[in-house]
């Protein structure tokens, strides 16, 4: 967010300024432009010619639209002067274009003002470049939502498609058929021409899918040589299956890879909404059933699912049942997660995860029950216990002088249902002594994103009435990430525990959580990794400059009678602590960071040296570009964080490090294991020779206040 402050534009025009005036003038981070009555340029700051390339002299004289990119319509600029008339104000988003002709993005605000001396108008406007910004949005947005290998949507992205397919089927009375594709004869691919025709392969395959697929139809990548598709405005199962089988035909014709000339087929179940009806994952799982079935009559071919819908009608309306006589019981219970600082080992909150205790079968997760329950008022009678059960916790916490915070979840239907601030008042009254600056509520942010405008609006009254303060969560998954962030007043934002998780060894997930962190600290949001399940995890974590964090390493959920005696014995692992010396040290952090991941390159090939080849699924990255090294390395030089001299010892000691461990995995994975365990000692001498020049460049690189003992703890193994 940019905070603007409105000078008055007759003391910025006399010939002789003020000092302090000038130097705001010349120096704010902002640039400025200034236009009289006639919208010509009058003057303009040092700040705006840097952004749009153009000299002071270039400007002065011209009128505004000399910037113009056209990206903006003739309607969107008689709505910024139309509000500049009635208010004297606009502020927003604008393309614009520099002198050299490329684009840029800014946020514009725009001032109208008098000279009160002469009576004549004029027209301020501060400039913010946002264009980095942007670009890392639409980063942020492709790692998030698209296969790294074949630019399909991937699971993410497919979610929110179900959801508009499913939506549209409703609408227009359509069927639509929810496919599961497995190509036949894959693994041969792989096993004789190996990865890299393999990787060719799946990409040519999804450009045929693609090709064969109407523009409103979705094809996602699931996983290995799966797709899904999302065919809409079905007719019949007539019309559905001589789309498959053109499919299916397209699909066998001969590959050329590499020279080589490949023939594969593919098969698919598939299954039709609403004759069959649940969630996505449900009815995935139908066709994935119906696909094993498929291969079972012969490759090349396709099946139906059969529904059997009224018995799924009546199993569901069961479990809706026991739900809601296990809430009038008392079955639920709240478990809590603690939330710490990785640095000072403070604990910051909990997060209760509700869970069902049935008398027959135990504890319940709210994965298994949470679903059958969505936009229905059983999920608004649930969220309401959550409130009230987390409430009287904090009851009891307060009066026992325990000034713990506690955060809930609650689903963006619970938040933009009728009367939910008259209830949660309600609610709170109930509560008087409770001091809710303690209670936050948390909300997906793929969920929040149906009625922006009404959650933002409720968000915002939540704060404002009651203190209550709103997380978002499983940020990164949604779109338009950025906007939200700008948009809905949080005071933090939680990182999509997958993400976190495989961060160690999926490099697009270790990009997406690194974007996060900084796209949370440019707007002074609080940041929480969740999914933090090793010291590795926090170590990375830490050097990228995420402190907040919750995952099983430091706690699993459990009952709040549990608490007192966990806060207790917890103590913060020494990895972690003496971290606290480097916070404002960023050369260090990032020179730290590259020591972590070149130790994950060594212990992933360690790890893995005695499982078969053929069962190995998480190999390092063969590609020195997509390995986390490579990454940090080609960053690292982008910013200039660390000295050529030093940055280029390191690329030469790193190139031959992986050109070695590249070659190790080949023998390997052609049973040479001999030979692949003599490499791998001559492997180890260049990882411990590049280990000790990072390590001593460490040392040297530590603040006064940091002993060996502790630098020792912070690069422990």
């Amino acid at each position: 967010m940019v905070f603007i402050r409105i000078f008055p534009v007759s003391a910025l025009l006399k010939q002789q300024r003020h000092s302090l005036l000038e130097m705001l003038f010349d120096r704010v981070h902002e640039g400025i432009i200034i236009t009289n009555a006639d919208n010509i340029i009058v003057d303009v700051n040092d700040t705006l010619c840097s952004i749009t390339g153009y000299s002071r002299d270039e400007l002065i004289g011209q009128q505004p639209n000399i910037l113009s990119s056209g990206k903006q319509s003739k309607a969107f600029y008689s709505t910024m002067w139309q509000s500049l008339s009635d208010n004297g104000y606009w502020s927003g988003e604008v393309w614009n274009r520099k002198k050299d002709g490329s684009f840029y993005a800014e946020v514009l605000t725009i001032h109208r003002t008098t000279d009160p001396q002469t009576g004549e108008m004029f027209h301020l406007g501060l400039v913010s470049d946002i264009t980095m910004l942007k670009q890392h949005q639409a980063e942020l947005e492709r790692l998030a939502h698209y296969d790294a290998l074949t630019a399909l949507p991937n699971r993410n992205l497919l979610v929110d498609r179900f959801e508009q397919a499913i939506a549209h089927s409703n609408r227009t009375q359509t069927l639509l058929a929810v496919c599961f594709l497995d190509l036949d004869n894959f693994k041969p691919v792989n096993d004789e021409l190996g990865h890299n025709a393999g990787d060719e392969l799946l990409i040519e395959v999804a450009q045929r899918i693609k090709s064969m697929l109407r523009q409103d139809d979705t094809v996602s990548r699931y996983g290995g040589d799966e797709f899904v598709m999302l065919l809409g405005e079905i007719k019949n199962r007539q019309d559905c299956e001589l789309l498959l089988h053109r499919l299916t035909e397209e699909l066998s014709r001969p590959y050329l890879i590499e020279h080589n000339t490949i023939r594969i087929s593919a098969s698919i179940g598939y299954t039709v909404y609403p004759f069959d009806q649940g969630s996505m994952q449900t009815l995935i799982e139908h066709a994935d059933q119906t696909l094993y079935k498929a291969k079972l009559d012969g490759k090349k071919t396709f099946r139906m699912y059969e529904t059997g819908n009224e018995a799924w009608r009546d199993e569901k309306t069961e479990q809706l049942y026991a739900i809601r006589r296990a809430l009038s019981e008392n079955q639920f219970q709240l478990h809590m997660q603690p939330k710490i600082n990785m640095c000072s080992g403070e604990v910051v909150g909990y997060e209760a995860l509700i869970r069902w205790l049935q008398p027959e079968n135990g504890l319940v997760f709210p994965q298994q029950f949470l679903p059958l329950i969505n936009g229905t008022s059983l999920e608004i009678q649930l969220g309401e216990w959550v409130i009230r059960q987390a409430l009287s916790y904090l009851q009891q916490w307060q009066a026992d002088s325990k000034q713990w915070n506690i955060s809930i979840n609650l689903s963006a239907y619970h938040l933009g249902s009728n009367g939910f601030l008259k209830r949660l008042g309600e609610i709170v009254d109930e509560f008087p002594a409770v001091d809710l600056q303690y209670f936050q509520f948390e909300i997906l942010e793929s969920h929040a994103l149906d009625d922006l405008s009404l959650i933002v609006d409720v968000v915002r009254r939540c704060k404002d009435e009651f203190s209550i303060a709103t997380v978002l969560d499983d940020f990164g998954t949604g779109y338009s990430s950025l906007s939200h962030i700008r948009t809905l007043p949080v005071s933090a934002v939680k990182i999509d525990q997958t993400f976190v998780r495989n961060m160690l060894n999926d490099v697009d997930d270790c990009k997406i959580v690194e974007g996060v962190i900084a796209l949370a600290r440019s707007f002074d949001l609080e940041v929480i990794a969740e999914g933090v399940e090793s010291l590795r995890h926090g170590q990375i974590l830490l050097s990228m400059g995420c402190e907040l964090a919750q995952g099983y390493v430091i706690a699993k959920p459990m009952p709040v009678t549990e608490l007192t005696h966990w806060k207790q014995q917890f103590e913060l692992p020494e990895e972690w602590f003496s971290y606290r010396y480097h916070r404002q040290h960023l050369k260090w952090t990032q020179l730290n960071l590259f020591y972590l991941y070149l130790e994950l390159s060594l212990e992933s090939l360690e790890q893995r040296f005695d499982v078969d080849p053929e069962e190995l699924e998480l190999w390092p990255i063969l590609s020195i570009k997509q390995s986390h090294c490579g990454v940090w390395l080609e960053r690292t030089e982008n910013l200039q964080l660390i000295d050529k001299e030093c940055l280029q010892i390191l690329k030469e000691k790193y190139r031959s490090f992986h050109h070695l461990l590249t070659m190790t995995i080949k023998l390997y994975q052609a049973g040479k294991k001999q030979t692949a365990m003599q490499n791998f000692q001559s492997l180890r001498t260049r990882y411990q020779d590049m280990h000790q020049f990072v390590h001593a460049k460490l040392m040297q690189m530590q603040p006064a206040e940091l002993n060996a003992d502790n630098l020792q703890a912070l690069t422990k193994n």
